[in-house]
């Protein structure tokens, strides 16, 4: 009887993958199949002289984010590394990872590591173990109160159709509101729709303007791992995700600098885009 020759198992097809920049297959699977048409959410400087933002320029530079989270100067958006951030970070088992490795270098992006690079301390008050905003996030909103502080003489919330605060339109905020909001957009809790603000963003917005201490890192690593796991479609912390690079690897198919805030992004009509950044493999 002639023997049966078994197939060698190397003759199976094998997924071809650049194994210098993705740890695993399921990473290469997480890029090719989602990750690689995500737009970008770039974050932005703040570059704003006008006498009327003070106020605001004083507050930043109180919570320290003048240092390194409103000045990104040195950074720049690198589409390829910044996909495949996210595609490696991906986890199924994992639903908040905290580090990743990129090109062999291992970025860390729990709240820790993101305080020692943003120099963003957590101020406590006395007897109390989580700061003013988390604390507030619990709270019910008192329509009026926060009427008078983010709104315009005459305006107010948008009602649902309960009758109930819904949300707020960019328009009729005052100023310094504005100003925030744009902030929260691009830095803070990035999205790509900015022509009015849910409540979420609201109470955001409200304890920017009003001073209240937040654990800003926390929420940072807690938006990375929520965006990873998720198909959101769009990339936050584009810039953040990269600076901390122990080198600056050469783009693969080029960069552009981090976008700026100026006085006239602040008065511009509200932008729902985002940039798709046109990487191929």
């Amino acid at each position: 009887m002639a023997s049966r020759k078994r197939k060698s198992a190397t003759s199976r097809p094998q997924a071809q993958y650049d194994t210098k920049r993705f740890q695993s297959l399921e990473a290469w699977n997480r890029y090719t199949d989602n990750i690689l048409d995500w737009r970008i959410l770039p974050e932005k400087n703040v570059k704003i002289y006008h006498t009327e933002f003070d106020e605001f320029k004083a507050e930043m530079e109180r919570r320290n984010l003048h240092k390194r989270l409103a000045n990104l100067q040195d950074g720049s958006i690198d589409v390829a590394v910044v996909k495949e951030f996210y595609a490696n970070l991906y986890s199924p088992e994992d639903q908040t990872p905290k580090q990743v490795r990129v090109r062999r270098h291992l970025i860390k992006i729990d709240a820790d590591s993101l305080n020692t690079f943003l120099e963003t301390p957590v101020v406590l008050e006395e007897g109390e173990t989580q700061p003013t905003y988390s604390r507030f996030t619990r709270m019910r909103i008192d329509p009026q109160e926060f009427s008078t502080c983010l709104y315009i003489p005459g305006r107010g919330f948008v009602l649902n159709v309960e009758g109930h605060p819904w949300k707020l339109l960019r328009k009729d905020l005052t100023t310094l509101a504005q100003t925030w909001s744009v902030f929260s957009y691009n830095n803070l809790t990035p999205t790509s729709h900015t022509s009015d603000l849910n409540m979420d963003r609201a109470r955001l917005v409200y304890s920017l303007v009003t001073g209240m201490d937040m654990n800003i890192r926390a929420q940072i690593s807690g938006q990375i791992s929520t965006t990873v796991q998720s198909n959101s479609s769009r990339f936050r912390f584009p810039t953040l995700n990269t600076m901390p690079f122990p080198f600056r690897p050469k783009p693969l198919l080029g960069s552009y600098p981090c976008p700026n805030i100026t006085q006239a992004t602040i008065n511009a009509a509200p932008d729902e885009g985002g940039y798709t950044g046109g990487d191929s493999i």
